[in-house]
C-alpha cells in the first residue's frame, strides 16, 4: 500500500450511503491502493459543501441540486466528477403531531425548517414553492426559513411549533411517521439523480480519484446484488430500519452503472428548474463548467 494522500470522504449517515461501509469492511479501497477515511455529515449537502470549501472534505456524495446550485452561485472550490445514484430521490413534507398543517395547500408563508441554506432541504422549498405557484412575479420569498443544522433539531422545531415544517428524504422519514414524532403531509420528487460525486478541485489531477470511484463502483454492485438478503440485513443493523421499509426502499434505488457519467440532460433539468425557481439566475454555467471531465464524463 502506497503511501499516498488519505481522501476524507463526505457521506450522509442514511440508506443510500450503506455501500461505503461494505467498500471499507471488504476492502475494496485496500484493493484498489487508496486510503479513504469516511467522514459522517449528518448536516447534508450544506455540511459538506462547507466542508469542502475549508478542505476538511476531499470528495463528498451530495445532492445533486445543492452541487449544481453552489458551482452556479459562484462556488470554485469543487467540480461534480461523477453520478453516485441516478434515481430520483423521494422527499417527505413533514409537520408536527399537533400541527395545523395537514397538507402542503396551508404551508405558503410559513416557517421552513431547514438544514442549511443551500441545502437540499431548502432548495426544495422553492422547488415546492414553484409546483405550488408560490412564485410571484413580485420576488417575494414563499416561506421564512430556519435554519436548525441537522434532522433531530428540525424534528424537534415542528413539534415545539417554531418551524412549521420540514422536507427530508422519506424512507429516512418514516420511522418518524410510524412512530407518530411528526407526520407526513405530503412529498414531492425532482426530476434529477439524487446524488452525485463532488471533489475539491485541489485533488482532481491526482491519482486517487478514479480509484475511489471504482472501488465505490465495486460495492454498490455488491449491495444491489445482494439486495434480496445480505443488503437488507446490513441496513438494518447499521441505520435500525423495519425490513419492509428497506425492501420498499431497494424498488425505487438505483445506483448508478458508471459513476463517472454525468447525464447532460440531468444538468440541464437540473438547472432549468433552480432558475425557475428563483435559487439560480442568468447567465446560467455552461455544463462543462460543472463538471471536471479529466475524472467524470458528460454523457
Amino acid at each position: 500500500m502506497s503511501q499516498e494522500k488519505t481522501i476524507r470522504l463526505g457521506y450522509v449517515p442514511e440508506h443510500f450511503s450503506t455501500p461505503l461501509y461494505i467498500a471499507q469492511e471488504q476492502g475494496f479501497f485496500k484493493s484498489h491502493n487508496v486510503n479513504v477515511e469516511l467522514v459522517c455529515c449528518p448536516g447534508g449537502t450544506g455540511e459538506m459543501t462547507s466542508k469542502l470549501q475549508d478542505k476538511s472534505l476531499d470528495v463528498a456524495i451530495a445532492l445533486t441540486e445543492g452541487l449544481v446550485a453552489g458551482i452556479s452561485k459562484g462556488h470554485d472550490f469543487y467540480k461534480i466528477v461523477g453520478t453516485y445514484v441516478d434515481a430520483p430521490l423521494c422527499w417527505a413534507i413533514s409537520s408536527g403531531q399537533e400541527s395545523k398543517h395537514n397538507s402542503i395547500d396551508t404551508l405558503h408563508k410559513s416557517t421552513c425548517a431547514v438544514s442549511r441554506l443551500g441545502s437540499g432541504s431548502h432548495i426544495m422549498a422553492y422547488v415546492l414553492a414553484d409546483q405550488q405557484g408560490w412564485l410571484g412575479e413580485d420576488k417575494q420569498e414563499p416561506f421564512e426559513y430556519a435554519v436548525l443544522h441537522n434532522f433531530q433539531a428540525m424534528r424537534d422545531a415542528v413539534n415545539d411549533e417554531s418551524s412549521d415544517f420540514f422536507m427530508w428524504e422519506r424512507f429516512t422519514t418514516k420511522p418518524y411517521h410510524d412512530s407518530k414524532e411528526v407526520k407526513c403531509i405530503g412529498q414531492i420528487t425532482p426530476p434529477w439523480p439524487a446524488f452525485m460525486f463532488a471533489a475539491h478541485t485541489d485533488i482532481l489531477a491526482g491519482s486517487e480519484l478514479p480509484r475511489v470511484l471504482a472501488a465505490i463502483q465495486q460495492a454498490t454492485a455488491l449491495f444491489m446484488a445482494q439486495k434480496d438478503n445480505e443488503s437488507i440485513q446490513h441496513i438494518i443493523r447499521i441505520l435500525k430500519y423495519q425490513e419492509e421499509d428497506v425492501r420498499d426502499w431497494f424498488k425505487t434505488v438505483h445506483y448508478a452503472p458508471d459513476h463517472t457519467a454525468v447525464s447532460k440532460k440531468a444538468l440541464e433539468t437540473t438547472l432549468a428548474t433552480l432558475q425557475k425557481a428563483g435559487v439560480v439566475q442568468d447567465p446560467l454555467p455552461a455544463l462543462d463548467t460543472l463538471v471536471d471531465t479529466n475524472v467524470g464524463h458528460l454523457a
